[in-house]
């Protein structure tokens, strides 16, 4: 018989939103390369691309790295309730 407590509310919402955190981020990590295809077509930008490119590889990193943060906590939570 398990002796594992009740997830609350909270903390499931915790969960979904670390994991939807790091689909996100590495759903964006995917898309970058066809944003910068789209910005490069604008002239405006050409003289910010190589800057583009790294604040939106930074984006994708700090969302995905986010998203593992909260997973790390909850499960690091439950971990230490089931001691």
């Amino acid at each position: 018989m398990s002796n594992r407590r009740q997830v609350s509310g909270r903390e499931m919402i915790q969960l979904v939103w670390g994991a939807a955190l790091l689909l996100m981020g590495v759903a964006f990590f995917f898309r970058i390369p066809l944003i910068m295809e789209q910005v490069a077509e604008i002239d405006h930008f050409d003289s910010v691309r190589v800057f583009l490119h790294i604040a939106f590889y930074l984006m994708a990193v700090i969302l995905a790295g986010g998203g593992i943060q909260k997973l790390y906590r909850f499960w690091q939570t439950q971990k230490d309730t089931d001691a």
